[in-house]
């Protein structure tokens, strides 16, 4: 061998063994320097356990690593392996080709203390202090290829709220940026406390159109309890969610992408510190389209049933606001708004079918002088092709406290409400003791027996209202004003009973009630008042008369007690009329009495005589002064009667 070829290939060999040696060196040293310049590369204290470099393949295993908090001391992420080979040689056409990338074991802890979370420093050791001029398109190319992500497990805190997500599992079979192929991958989670989310993606990079399914199986509601902590004052939320939902579109407009699919809630049971708000046995939602940027809802079935829903008013809120935390009324309110210019597109809402059934509903009102509680029960409503743009259907029916009922039919625009609304409903049979608690609330006076109904039929055609009602109340009674009770308004209730009852204990009212909507002056409850005040005119004009045929009081002369000439006593028979007046009195509280002593050449002593035996006669039957009053006048041409004529009034002031 010649001396020149020699040296040659000891040369070259001795070059191979330095590739050689430094290929099996860089492991090690980039190991080393990792550990030793972590704060320098990342802004944090960095430790790895293991590389192993292949710049032959492109192949990188790094193994062990910890990534720590600011503190240096408690680990912010960390993860087992990380697996990643590479094509080297298309980065000479600007093209960076992953063929795989494997990542498991990864567990990272998020934190969130006075509105910054702790990567914060991390954002900020790489954000770049010279803001980006160059906006020319990179013709660089990325492929990422065989993306797996492996039993990855996240907690997140924020002061008390806690949330944890056990198991993570990512593929991405292809994920292309930058060129025209298309992508696909796959997220799979599992949550604590039961349930998994499967997701599949497909992405067309050329056009920006994708594909997405999303799998909600068992998750339990209880998971998401820390996000609703400060939001929820719930002291329990069970229950569990499933969801099989697709949604397509471009990414380029995302308020235009199609969604479709199911949702369905089961055995959900909510509670707050008193007690249970709501219970669901099931709720299935299916939807046929949903389109945001159309404005489209198309829901072709709504069932729901066994709903058991509670909701109760107190003195210084309601389930509603213990439910939901208290705002802060002592901070500045932001004044300043952004006028919308937008205009949406108009709602398109259709329900091809909604089922509801086996629903109990609960009103109470402990603000009440007595507690008050309204069941609701068995509740069911039946409807098909529910829509915003045509007439729909709908009926309900329910079962009332005491085992009355109600039923409803309605038929009607939503959209152009204004234009027709038909409305039947029907109330037969409730226990009107049921609504005491409110008829002692407003008018001092407990319902103690009664049988109510409604039958209601309600039309509006151009803005024009035609409702009918008709009331029929039987043996209706009220008892006597409470005097622990300030009432809300002063009416005659129990007077008004007795005048409007017929001889077999019956109420029958008709109700209608008429006028344009659209007027200023249009309002409905106003127009009901007014109707029943205009059936009770006489309980104001003649109240004692009217009370006495209903309390069966046989006196014929409850107008005048007449008087001779020289009378200065009371017989028996106005002694009799005085006694009927002060039972028709103490029957009704808000009844007063005035008799005014007609004579025409009073003789003082005769008048204060007779008005002294009247006024202790009525206070011995068990009136008060201001029950009663006596005044005196004189006969008229009208009326040249001697004698007490007998006025009666209520005060209703």
């Amino acid at each position: 061998m010649k001396r020149g070829l020699k040296i040659t290939l000891w040369i070259v060999g001795a070059v191979l063994a330095l590739i050689v040696l430094a290929t099996l060196l860089v492991g090690p040293v980039a190991k080393s320097y990792v550990n030793s310049h972590g704060e320098e590369l990342v802004g944090r204290k960095l430790y790895i356990d293991g590389l192993r470099v292949n710049v032959y393949r492109g192949h990188v295993t790094l193994r062990g690593l910890t990534l720590y908090e600011d503190d240096g001391q408690t680990p912010f992420a960390s993860f087992d392996t990380l697996d990643v080979r590479a094509r080297l040689l298309p980065l000479l056409a600007h093209t960076v080709h992953i063929k795989h990338i494997t990542l498991s074991g990864l567990e990272a802890s998020i934190l969130r203390s006075d509105d910054r979370f702790n990567f914060q420093s991390l954002i900020d050791h790489f954000a770049s202090d010279t803001p980006k001029t160059d906006t020319t398109p990179s013709d660089w190319v990325v492929k990422l290829y065989n993306i797996r992500l492996s039993h990855a497990r996240l907690h997140y805190r924020d002061g008390a709220q806690r949330w944890d997500v056990p198991d993570i599992n990512l593929r991405v079979p292809g994920f292309v940026i930058g060129g025209d192929e298309g992508s696909e991958g796959g997220l799979n989670l599992a949550f604590t406390h039961g349930g998994r989310l499967n997701i599949d993606a497909d992405y067309q990079g050329s056009l920006g159109n994708y594909a997405l399914q999303a799998t909600l199986t068992d998750f339990a509601l209880r998971n998401i309890e820390p996000l609703l902590a400060g939001k929820l004052q719930a002291a329990s939320f069970a229950g569990t969610l499933g969801a099989s939902l697709r949604a397509q579109g471009n990414l380029d407009s995302l308020m235009a992408s199609r969604i479709s699919g199911t949702v369905a809630l089961r055995n959900l049971a909510l509670r707050d510190t008193t007690g249970p708000v709501a219970a669901l046995d099931q709720l299935d939602l299916h939807v046929a389209e949903i389109n945001i940027a159309a404005g489209r809802y198309d829901i072709s079935r709504i069932q729901l049933d066994g709903l058991d829903a509670h909701f109760q008013q107190y003195p210084n809120g309601n389930t509603l606001t213990r439910l939901l935390p208290q705002k802060d009324t002592t901070a500045t309110p932001n004044t300043t708004t952004t006028p919308d210019t937008t205009s949406p597109n108009p709602l398109h809402l259709r329900i091809g079918q909604l089922a509801v059934s086996g629903c109990n509903l609960t009103y109470s009102d402990h603000t009440l002088p007595d507690p008050f509680s309204f069941p609701l029960t068995h509740l069911s409503i039946e409807a098909t092709d529910i829509t915003t743009g045509g007439d729909n259907n709908a009926r309900l029916r329910a079962t009332l406290p005491g085992g009355g009922t109600l039923t409803a039919r309605w038929n009607g625009n939503i959209d152009h409400w204004k234009q027709h609304q038909q409305l039947f409903l029907s109330i037969k049979g409730l226990d009107m003791r049921q609504l005491s608690p409110w008829t002692v609330y407003y008018t001092g006076q407990p319902v103690e027996d009664g049988v109510f109904g409604l039958t209601t039929r309600l039309n509006i055609a151009n803005s024009n209202l035609d409702n009918q009602n008709k009331l029929d109340i039987y043996k209706a009674t009220v008892g006597s004003r409470r005097p622990d009770v300030e009432p809300q308004q002063k009416i005659p209730l129990k007077t008004a009973l007795y005048i409007l009852k017929d001889k077999d204990d019956k109420i029958l009212i008709d109700l209608p009630v008429k006028g344009n909507i659209d007027s200023p002056e249009f309002n409905y409850m106003k127009l009901v008042w007014k109707t029943l005040g205009q059936l009770l005119v006489k309980v104001a004009t003649s109240p004692a008369r009217a009370l006495a045929g209903a309390l069966g009081l046989k006196s014929d002369n409850l107008d005048f007690i007449l008087l001779k000439d020289d009378q200065r006593g009371l017989t028996s028979e106005q002694y009799h009329v005085l006694a009927d007046l002060a039972t028709i009195a103490k029957s009704d509280s808000l009844l007063t009495i005035n008799l005014e002593l007609r004579l025409p050449d009073a003789d003082p002593k005769r008048t204060e005589r007779l008005n002294r035996t009247v006024s202790d006669y009525l206070i011995e039957q068990g009136l008060t002064d201001k029950q009663f009053t006596i005044t005196s006048g004189l006969p008229t041409a009208e009326d040249p009667r001697q004698g007490y004529a007998i006025h009666s009034e209520m005060k209703l002031d």
